[in-house]
């Protein structure tokens, strides 16, 4: 059985270093990475408002563009999933045969993720493989700059992430 990563993808700083994270261990373990986006309806007190096949071959567009701009030469195979629905449900649903799930995370306070939700707590609790979670880390080029460089390793603990792998339940 190949090794696979799946990995969400969301457009942000903290998802691009997930997929650089997956794309790490995927080579690591000659395995693949399948990158994963969530699209919802929006909510709207119009029908028909938005077209379903618009929002998603946006969402395709949208995932081939950022997973390009991030690796455009990856040295795993690379399948792109567009996915509508709840991200957290969609994610958990793409792992289920994989060996690992990487997420980004802003590390937002405890009261920030309950208040304002958090996709990769919820994934967390639901992986049915092992979990990972990424922070984008920003370090000073020299002192009294602004400039910042982020550091990209793999999944294992290495310097440059603070994820930890979690085993799933049971």
């Amino acid at each position: 059985m190949t090794y696979t990563v799946v990995v969400g993808v969301d457009g942000s700083e903290y998802g691009d270093a997930a997929l650089r994270m997956a794309l790490a261990e995927a080579e690591e373990h000659h395995g693949r990475v399948t990158a994963v986006f969530a699209w919802q309806v929006p909510f709207s007190s119009f029908p028909g408002l938005y077209e379903r096949a618009e929002l998603e071959q946006a969402g395709k567009n949208f995932l081939i563009e950022k997973v390009s701009a991030v690796a455009p030469s990856p040295k795993v195979p690379l399948l792109p999933l567009v996915a509508e629905g709840d991200p957290a449900e969609a994610l958990v649903a793409a792992a289920k045969d994989a060996n690992l799930l990487v997420l980004g995370t802003r590390g937002r306070t405890r009261m920030a993720g309950f208040l304002l939700g958090s996709v990769s707590a919820r994934c967390a609790a639901a992986a049915p493989c092992r979990y990972c979670s990424s922070k984008r880390h920003r370090i000073p080029l020299k002192p009294d700059s602004r400039a910042v460089r982020c550091l990209a390793e793999p999944c294992g603990g290495d310097a440059g992430y603070s994820g930890r792998v979690h085993p799933p339940d049971g």
